[in-house]
Order: structure tokens, then C-alpha cells, then sequence
């Protein structure tokens, strides 16, 4: 006997019923290790993203903030340490020793002599582009257009690479000035170098070359005077190796120098605007300023003189107190409370580290450690599920690792939309579920925060009432009214804090802002809820609810096609969700499993007696293995029908479990009665639904569902009495069939079951009132239990009556053994809508009942007597 057994903590062993109904087969499960290693793992995984998400080394940076009211006893100091400032003080005073730091500049060795090489470079060019243009006249004049043609080319070739930039018209006018001073064109080119430096553009070029050579006299530095924020610039001589002060006022920038070079010029040409301009531009083509910026020594010197500035202002002695109780957290406290926790990491070293990891890790073993408990003894429906154990995990996950990037970034952990994690587990799971894990994440979050009573109880109610908003999910619209609960949740707590703490209103409101953003993306929930059910194949009842509705197309075409079972499903579908809800199943996936579990009769219609309008069966002319295998083709043709629209799996499995492996009762006795007289056997696997069984309550339910309201149908009287007996020998048969041996379905279950399914078919065929020629009915039953029959425990358990569902008195009879699942049930034929809609029924009948002496006793059996495999036409 294990520990847990020992406390009482154990889980319930299942409990036999039937043939084992509740078994657990361990066979059919996946080898242990590898189950309890994905947990261990999830588990593992969970407390070490938690721990990473706690914060490192400043622990009152994060859990102290001022104006608080300090609620712990009187601190003083243990030994001496240093007050640090802030550092965000600290960087501010780092960025003004940088500021203030002079920048550095050399000097452009031999600057003049650059101007001057930039003069007559330029000089060159444009005589060159000129006298290109020049050339191009005088052989467009002289009618050499080839040649005219070249010259042409060459001038805007010369143009395109000259080192001044000029616009169109400014070129054209230099070379219409030009073309007028030269007179003589008889000659593409015959100017001396003294000629052209008389030209316009030599005296536009030596005006621009005369004030820069005026400038580089005075000093220009290569960037703009205002980008320099220092009142001076330190200038080294690389070739001296000597540096010295310079008043920037003394100097001029870049900017300032083009625009001292554009005013000297359009005084000395202020007769023509453009060609002041044009000098303009010589000027900025030719100009080369005399201190060049050194951006990296500037850099190094700045930097260099910030980490000089040190972080230390004051400190405390030992002895002295940092904070007493009740007094209000200054930002000078929380500066001595900061310094005092630097002070001890610097003394105690990784000591301190590891004792503050240690506790962490307690903490979270002791959150996560209860919550996976908690799974393992009172929800294994989800602990026994790999799928959903990892649903849970992300969804915690996602949470842990927000809590992480909050506590480290400028925000308040109130942003973390907690909430949204408690209204997904609780659609996708249900409230229970919720309501510890939100527990879990609350205290996490407060753990973080230094065990932050005030965040723990916000959170906690934030998403608790969450939780309650969306318990009964009817529409999507209902995501809004769980964003505004949550945010009452978090706003309640917090004014309650800010009544009972005396806290200014400025403390409190950054918090409700940070909780309106997390309500705010509560409200998205349908988009997570979208992603999960995608991801992890899952079915929510939100899918659910969309699949209910009958207009659907699929749902459309089967009332459409097959209007009587399309009846038939809404009968079953009402009778399973009213027993689901009876015993606290699904009831709404019950509902949309009876819905589509029927589609696949659809392909063929006519073969299923709900849907025939006239005399005529197409099984008359079948043999009973061949209308068989019709009527069980419906359960394929469904599946594929189901697969092609794209149902869930959760309501997909309901269309082959709702047969399970029962047997077509009514072909399976009209074969043998064929074959009763000849020495050829009957193959009982022939007339039996692929299965598998029914693995749920829910698929439980609507096999039995299924099976009643069809057989109901066959009574020609349904009074209380039938109805009850029928539905008796029905659950019978299906628990002596071993159908219902996985579903978990206990007796009280099926009892609850009964009961429900007699009060509603009660209410569907309800007594009418009678007319004055028609006979008065006993409201009584007239029937009395005779005997109740058990062979052993939980199994074949039966009840005898005076008289069976149709009327045939039934005497009791002792304990007799088991009966073989493999015998021929002559009562399920006999419940079929098709024993009186078939011409050689009453024979069929009369051939069972001459094998046996007397009708068989209620018995616990049952094979969907009323159902598809009750006749041909199933339901």
C-alpha cells in the first residue's frame, strides 16, 4: 500500500458494473514511463520558466515603489554602506559630462594650396566644356553636322562629369556669354589661356577663389557651428603634434561659411543675380574647410569622462534606520532600501543569490506542485489526457513568461491579463479548473512582487469573476462582459486598498490603468480561443453551440432528404441531452452528437423505415445479410460525410459509437428462421456495427437514447407500463452486450437515465382525453414486480413483471446462467417498428416462439432493439 493510500488520497478504483464496465483497461493504455515523463517534464518546465521569470538582484526595485506605506517592522542598518543614486540620475549626469566635453578637430594640412588645385582643376574643366560648345557652333554653321554631332556629345559629356554643379540654365547662359565674346568662329577653338581667364566664368571663378582664401584665414570647421554644443573645440596639429583651445565664436561652420561666401558675392556682383549664383557654386565646388571633426577621439574622451562620474551620493552608518513602520516610502527611502540590498550582494556574494534561488524554487514547487496534484486526484479525465495536460501548461506558460517581461520592463504587473488565461480554461475545461489555476498564477504573480498581498487578491477576484461570467458560454458577445467583470474585480480590490492604506490616489490609478489594458485583452479571447482549438484539436462549447443550430447545411440537406430521421435525430437528441444533464455529462456535446450521428442514412434514405411514405420496402427483395449490410453502411457513409464537413472530433466519434458492436437483431433472427431448417449456420459477425463501443457517458447515452425513442415507436399502445418495461429491456441488453463496457457509466447513472427517458416519452405520447364511446384505462399499471434476479454482483441483474411490453405474461423463473452474448434475442425483434411492417413478421415470430417455451425474462440485454439493427430501416 503506497503513501497516498495510506492518507486517503488515492484515486478511486474503478468499480465493476456489469461486465466491468468501469474497468480500466491498462493494456490499451501507452507504457507508463512515457506518460509520467511527459508530466515530470511539463512540471519541470513550468517551475523553471517561473524561476527565470522571477528578478534578478534588485528585490526592493521592484516590490517597493514610493508612496507605499511601510508595513514591515523598523529597519536599520546592519553595517556601513554607500547611498547610490538612481540610475537614471546617474545616466543623466553621465550625458552631461559628455555634453560639456569640448569636441576634438585637426587641422587640414596645406588647405590653401587644396583651394587652389580645386581652382584650376575647375579652371580646366569648364574652358573644356566651353570650348566643346564653342566648337559644336561653329560646325553646326558650317554645316558639319557629323562633326556637330561629336561636339554636342562631348559637351554634355564634359558637363555630366565636371566637378561644379550647375542647373540647365545656368549652363546655357555661360556658354551663350561665352559664344558672344568670342567673335571669330571661323575656328572651333583659338582662345589663349590669358583670353579665358577674362571670359565670365574665369572671373566668377577667381571671386570664389578670393573669398575662400579669405575664410581658410579665419578657420572653418567641416560641420556646422550650432551642432557644436561647447562654448569651445579643442584643434591638434598631427604634424606638430600640439593641440590647442579654440573659441567656437572665433570660428566658422560649414553652413556658415557657404552662407558668408553667397553674402560676399552678391555684393561684388549685385548688377546680375546670376552671376552671383553661379559664383556661388564655384564656391562649394572648390572650398575645402581648414578643421576636419575627429567623431572617434571626441567619442573616446566623452565616455572616458562619463564613467569617472560616480554613482555614490552619501551613505549610511550602522545602526541607523532606513525606514520605520508606518512611514511612508520617500524616493530617499527607497534609495537607501536599493543601496542596502546592493551593499549585501557586493558583501555575502553568490550567497545571497542562492539563498534567494532556493526560495524561488520553493515557492514554485509548492504552486505548480499543488496544482498538478490537484489534477491527478480529483480531475483525471485530464490528467489521464496528454493533450490537455499540455493545453493547461501552455496557457500557464504564456502567463509566467508576460510576468517575466512586465517585472522587468517599466510597466506595473497589472497589465498581465491573468483573466484571459482563467476564461480559456474555463471553456475549454470548465470552472473548477479555472479557479486553481488562476489561484496559482495570483500567487505567483504576488511572489514575485515580494509577496504582494494586494496583487494576489486583485488578480485572484479579477479572475474568478471571469470565470463566473462565461460558467454557461452562450454567444460570443459574452467575452465583453467577462472583460468588464474582471476589471470591477480589479478595481474593487484596489480602491479597497487605497481606503484601508490611506494611499494617495496617484499610487492607485497607474495600477487600474495597467488593469484596464489586461480587461481590455480579455475581451480577445475568442481569438486565443480560436487558436487554441485549432492547434490542439479541440472542441469547445462555443463550437459546440455553432454546430447545434439546424440551418447548417449538412443538418439542412438531412431534412431535407430524410425528413424521418431527421425527426428521429431531434427525438434522440432531446431525450440524450435531458439524461445528460440528468447525471452531469456534456449535455451540450451529447446534443450535437445525436444531431449528426444519423447523416450517413442520407445516401440511402429509402432503406430506413422513418423515411418510407409507401407499402413498398426495398428489403423485400433482399436477403437478410444484404439489408444488413445496408442498414450498417450508414454508419461508414456518416463518417465520411462528417469527415468531408469538417466535424470535431468529439462529435465525430459519435457517429460509429452510437451502434457500437450491437447486433442488427431483426435481419440477425429473420436469417435464422431462414436457416432453420437446413444445416447452414448463421455468422453472427455479419449482422453486428463495425463499433467501436461507446468510450464516454455521452456516446453511452446516445446509444441508449437511440435505442428507445426508435423501439418506442413499435408499441402499438406506449402506456406507462410499456414504455417502462421496453426501456428496462433495452438497458439490459446493451449492459449483457457488453456495449456500455467503457463508457464509466455507473447504475445510479443508468437508473437517472431511465427515469429521464420514461418522464419524456411520457410527455410524448401523453394521454388525450377520452371520448365518450372509447374505453376507460386504468391509470394504474397492471403489472407487479415479481422477482428480483441476480447471479452474482453487478451482473445480469433483472427484474421480472406480470406481464412483458407487449402484453405476454411471464412467469418467474429461478437463477439460470448468464446468457451468451451470441443468443438470439426473439424480444428485440419483436420491439422493431418492422415486426408488424414486414409481411413474413408474424412468422418470424411464430418460428422464435416455437423455439422457446415461454417468452424470455426482462433480463439485462439489450442491442438497440428500436434502432437501425432493430429493423432495416434502423435508426
Amino acid at each position: 500500500m503506497g503513501l497516498l493510500e495510506l492518507l486517503g488520497w488515492s484515486r478511486r478504483s474503478p468499480q465493476p458494473v456489469g461486465h466491468d464496465l468501469e474497468t480500466n483497461d491498462e493494456s490499451e493504455a501507452p507504457e507508463a514511463w512515457k506518460q509520467w515523463a511527459l508530466r515530470g517534464g511539463l512540471f519541470l518546465g513550468l517551475v523553471a520558466l517561473t524561476v527565470g521569470a522571477f528578478p534578478r538582484g534588485d528585490f526592493y526595485e521592484y516590490t517597493v515603489e514610493v508612496g507605499d506605506t511601510w508595513r514591515q517592522s523598523t529597519l536599520s542598518a546592519p553595517f556601513n554602506f554607500p547611498v547610490y543614486l538612481d540610475q537614471e540620475r546617474v545616466e543623466a549626469r553621465r550625458d552631461t559630462v559628455r555634453a560639456n566635453t569640448s569636441p576634438y578637430f585637426r587641422e587640414v594640412q596645406g588647405a590653401s594650396q587644396k583651394l587652389t588645385e580645386n581652382r584650376d582643376t575647375l579652371r580646366r574643366q569648364l574652358n573644356r566644356i566651353l570650348e566643346a560648345y564653342a566648337s559644336y557652333r561653329y560646325h553646326r554653321q558650317q554645316g558639319e553636322r557629323e562633326a556637330a554631332r561629336q561636339d554636342s556629345l562631348d559637351y554634355v559629356r564634359r558637363r555630366r562629369n565636371a566637378q561644379v554643379t550647375l542647373s540647365a540654365s545656368q549652363w546655357e547662359y555661360l556658354a551663350s556669354e561665352y559664344a558672344e565674346e568670342v567673335q571669330d568662329l571661323r575656328s572651333p577653338s583659338r582662345q589663349s589661356a590669358g583670353q579665358m581667364s577674362s571670359r565670365l566664368h574665369g572671373r566668377l571663378l577667381e571671386a570664389a577663389f578670393e573669398v575662400g582664401g579669405q575664410l581658410l584665414s579665419l578657420g572653418v570647421m567641416n560641420r556646422p557651428r550650432d551642432s557644436v554644443v561647447t562654448d569651445e573645440i579643442i584643434v591638434r596639429n598631427q604634424q606638430d603634434q600640439t593641440q590647442r583651445r579654440v573659441e567656437k565664436d572665433n570660428l566658422y561652420g560649414l553652413n556658415e561659411s557657404f552662407e558668408y561666401a553667397e553674402r560676399q558675392l552678391r555684393e561684388r556682383f549685385s548688377e546680375n543675380r546670376e552671376h552671383s549664383r553661379i559664383a556661388a557654386s564655384f564656391f562649394r565646388a572648390i572650398f575645402v574647410p581648414s578643421l576636419q571633426y575627429l567623431r572617434e577621439d571626441t567619442m573616446e574622451e566623452r565616455d572616458q569622462r562619463a564613467q569617472k562620474v560616480t554613482a555614490i551620493q552619501g551613505g549610511v552608518e550602522e545602526g541607523e534606520p532606513i525606514v520605520r513602520t508606518g512611514q511612508r516610502v520617500t524616493r530617499e527611502i527607497k534609495r537607501k532600501l536599493t543601496s542596502l540590498e546592493r551593499a549585501k550582494s557586493d558583501r555575502l556574494g553568490s550567497n545571497i543569490v542562492a539563498k534567494q534561488l532556493s526560495g524561488e524554487v520553493l515557492f514554485t514547487l509548492l504552486g505548480f506542485g499543488f496544482f498538478f496534484f490537484y489534477l491527478y486526484l480529483l480531475r483525471p479525465e485530464i490528467w489521464s489526457k496528454n493533450r490537455d495536460l499540455v493545453l493547461v501548461s501552455v496557457v500557464l506558460a504564456f502567463i509566467i513568461l508576460l510576468y517575466g517581461i512586465a517585472i522587468r520592463a517599466p510597466w506595473s504587473l497589472y497589465v498581465v491579463p491573468v483573466p484571459l488565461a482563467s476564461v480559456l480554461l474555463t471553456i475549454v475545461f470548465n470552472s473548477r479548473i479555472a479557479l486553481i489555476g488562476t489561484l496559482v498564477l495570483a500567487l505567483t504573480g504576488g511572489q514575485m512582487l515580494g509577496l504582494e498581498l494586494e496583487y494576489t487578491v486583485a488578480t485572484f477576484f479579477a479572475g474568478a469573476f471571469g470565470i463566473f461570467s462565461v460558467r454557461d458560454i452562450k454567444n460570443r458577445g459574452q467575452f465583453f462582459v467577462s472583460g468588464g467583470l474582471a476589471f470591477a474585480g480589479y478595481a474593487l480590490v484596489l480602491f479597497a486598498t487605497w481606503l484601508y492604506l490611506d494611499l494617495p490616489f496617484g499610487r492607485v490609478a497607474p495600477d487600474l490603468a495597467y488593469a484596464a489594458i489586461a480587461s481590455a485583452i480579455t475581451i480577445t479571447s475568442s481569438l486565443f480561443l480560436w487558436a487554441l482549438e485549432r492547434i490542439f484539436d479541440i472542441t469547445t462549447d462555443l463550437t459546440l453551440l455553432e454546430l447545434s443550430d439546424t440551418n447548417r447545411p449538412l443538418l439542412k440537406e438531412l431534412s431535407l432528404r430524410a425528413p424521418g430521421s431527421f425527426n428521429h435525430t431531434l427525438q434522440v437528441a432531446n431525450l440524450a441531452e435531458a439524461a445528460a444533464d440528468r447525471i452531469g455529462a456534456h449535455a451540450l456535446l451529447t446534443r450535437v452528437g445525436a444531431l449528426y450521428h444519423d447523416i450517413g442514412k442520407m445516401k440511402k434514405p429509402e432503406y430506413f423505415v422513418e423515411n418510407q411514405r409507401t407499402m413498398s420496402n426495398p428489403h423485400d427483395e433482399l436477403k437478410p445479410r444484404m439489408s444488413a449490410l445496408i442498414i450498417a453502411s450508414h454508419v461508414k457513409e456518416g463518417l465520411e460525410m462528417g469527415k468531408d464537413d469538417g466535424l470535431p472530433e468529439q462529435v465525430h466519434k459519435f457517429i460509429p459509437m452510437h451502434h457500437g458492436t450491437a447486433r442488427i437483431e431483426y435481419f440477425y433472427q429473420k436469417a435464422l428462421s431462414r436457416t432453420e431448417n437446413t444445416d447452414r449456420s448463421v455468422p453472427e459477425s455479419e449482422f453486428r456495427y463495425p463499433g467501436p463501443k461507446p468510450d464516454s457517458k455521452e456516446t453511452g447515452i446516445l446509444m441508449l437514447a437511440d435505442s428507445v425513442e426508435a423501439a418506442s415507436r413499435s408499441l402499438d399502445e406506449p402506456s406507462p407500463r410499456r414504455l417502462e418495461n421496453l426501456i428496462d429491456l433495452l438497458f439490459s441488453e446493451r449492459i449483457d452486450d457488453g456495449q456500455l463496457d467503457n463508457t464509466n457509466l455507473t447504475f445510479r447513472d443508468l437508473r437517472l437515465i431511465k427515469d429521464t427517458f420514461l418522464k419524456m416519452l411520457l410527455g410524448i405520447y401523453h394521454v388525450r382525453v377520452k371520448y365518450p364511446d372509447q374505453e376507460e384505462e386504468s391509470a394504474e399499471p397492471d403489472f407487479e414486480v415479481v422477482s428480483l434476479r441476480a447471479d452474482r454482483p453487478y451482473v445480469n441483474v433483472s427484474v421480472a413483471y406480470g406481464q412483458d411490453a407487449w402484453g405476454a405474461w411471464v412467469e418467474p423463473e429461478p437463477a439460470s446462467p448468464a446468457r451468451s452474448r451470441k443468443e438470439p434475442r426473439p424480444q428485440l425483434a419483436d420491439a422493431s417498428p418492422h415486426s408488424s411492417a414486414y409481411p413474413d413478421a408474424e412468422e418470424i415470430r411464430a418460428d422464435q416462439n416455437g423455439r422457446e417455451e415461454a417468452p424470455a425474462t426482462e433480463s439485462a440485454s439489450g442491442s438497440e432493439s428500436g434502432g437501425e439493427e432493430a429493423s432495416p430501416q434502423g435508426r
